[in-house]
């Protein structure tokens, strides 16, 4: 099996200096060529296409500094190290602020020299990886979304065609049916792609951080600001910004955050100058918005100024059609990151998730078939999933009494019937929320409008 060799440059205008370092690379097991002047190594940089060269600053004609500046041009990631003798530090120094990677001093310390080079050379392996994975991870993102149904094939053409426009765009949907994943598609195919695109979740943080999070704050604003710190507008700048689960940003914040839209300026908390911002906003909430208003927890006018566009993304129980391409989707995806076979699904469990209400939608579903590719060998079956599954099917309707007791068997009271169907409701509703609040219980008891007590005894009561 041949062994690809590291391609080596030396560029040094004294002979002696380029043989001695050929000699002992070579030995060493690497391809060296070597340069004389700036002109040249240029030249062969661009024809060999090196892994890393050796520059020395003094050179005939175009210095060194030039050279490196020039060469950082052409090839951004090659890896230059400076070869500089101890009276010509400070040139040095604007090397490495010109993207030189190291420097060695002359005359040359071999195993300082070795060391430098072996280093060099596995940065700029770490960095070809980095760049391999994010490439991966650019390429899965164009693949977001798996549908097949009527409802998401709207939803999608609606939001290729407003993505290409600078509007404010609110993303509506249950928890779990991928809001933030919208998000980050319209972003990533707007013109704002190559900026940055910053997230908060406005339901995560207290209510006293909310404001210093968005806009930032001065040096001295409150005790602890011991420094200044941009606010998220500011980090996203030119980008997008995604306020996640606005439907929770408190009223206060709600007057401060509709002036910044219409003005497109800020100041940070304890600041006296405006900041000119330049950011797409993004919102997304599972939230009744309009309800909110009503109740005087959401500003109508906010409202109106986020809502210039508005996408409602269905939930699962809504996309029957899409849950088998989903669920294999997902089989080979977990396959792949626990390295294991492909397990096969049996007809009768894939039947039963496509009844299933699925509270939690794509996430829970996704969850779900983690967890069995994870359980399974070679076939997945209903016993890898959780019981709730079970549980938790879509209550129908009754047009009559049969519907509920079933045919031929004697017909339930109907206060008996009433109690059951009552009770699924509650834990259905109960363990909904928990799932939203990641089971968070103060949080689940608030939106719930019980106090901790009562919601620990009705988890206990309902069996969850």
């Amino acid at each position: 099996m041949s062994v690809t060799l590291h391609k080596i440059l030396v560029v040094d205008d004294e002979p002696e200096i380029c043989w001695i370092m050929k000699k002992i690379l070579v030995e060493k097991g690497y391809e060296v060529q070597t340069a004389f002047n700036g002109e040249q190594g240029l030249e062969m940089a661009e024809a060999l296409n090196p892994d890393l060269v050796f520059l020395d600053l003094r050179l005939p004609g175009m210095d060194g500094l030039e050279v490196l500046e020039r060469l950082k041009k052409k090839i951004a990631s090659l890896p230059v190290v400076i070869l500089s003798a101890f009276e010509n530090i400070n040139a040095a120094v604007r090397a490495m602020k010109l993207g030189a990677y190291d420097y060695i001093s002359k005359p040359l310390n071999v195993d300082e020299m070795l060391i430098t080079l072996k280093n060099a050379l596995k940065t700029k392996q770490l960095m070809n990886e980095v760049k391999q994975l994010k490439n991966q991870i650019s390429n899965k993102n164009r693949h977001y979304f798996i549908w097949n149904c009527p409802a998401m094939q709207k939803v999608m053409t609606m939001v290729n065609k407003i993505s290409q426009y600078d509007v404010t765009v609110l993303v509506l949907g249950a928890s779990g049916t991928g809001k933030e994943l919208i998000a980050e598609y319209i972003h990533k195919n707007s013109p704002r792609k190559d900026k940055p695109m910053i997230s908060i979740d406005c339901s995560a943080l207290p209510e006293n951080l909310v404001e210093s999070e968005l806009f930032g704050y001065e040096k001295g604003a409150f005790t602890g600001a011991n420094e200044a710190k941009p606010g998220r507008f500011e980090l996203a700048n030119g980008g997008t910004l995604l306020l996640d689960e606005i439907g929770n940003l408190p009223v206060s914040t709600q007057i401060k955050l509709l002036r910044v839209l219409q003005e497109r300026k800020l100041q940070r908390l304890g600041g006296k100058s405006e900041i000119e911002i330049d950011v797409r906003v993004i919102t997304a909430t599972n939230v009744d918005l309009k309800k909110s208003m009503l109740q005087g927890t959401f500003r109508e006018d906010l409202y109106h100024r986020i809502n210039e566009f508005s996408i409602i993304i269905p939930p699962l129980i809504e996309r029957k059609e899409d849950i088998e391409l989903l669920v294999r989707h997902f089989i080979d995806r977990f396959s792949r990151q626990f390295d294991k076979p492909v397990p096969v699904m049996t007809p009768e469990t894939l039947t039963f998730l496509q009844q299933y209400t699925w509270p939690g939608n794509i996430r829970e579903l996704m969850n779900a078939i983690k967890r069995a590719v994870v359980m399974a060998g070679d076939t997945i079956t209903l016993e890898y999933f959780p019981k709730e599954h079970f549980e938790n099917k879509v209550v129908e309707k009754p047009t009559e009494p049969e519907a509920i007791c079933g045919r031929g068997l004697p017909i339930r009271p109907l206060k008996e019937v009433c109690q059951e169907v009552s009770r699924r409701v509650e834990k259905e509703t109960i363990s909904r929320v928990l799932q939203e609040t990641r089971w968070n219980k103060v949080k689940t008891a608030r939106m719930l409008k019980i106090n901790y007590k009562t919601l620990f005894n009705k988890m206990r009561e309902l069996g969850i």
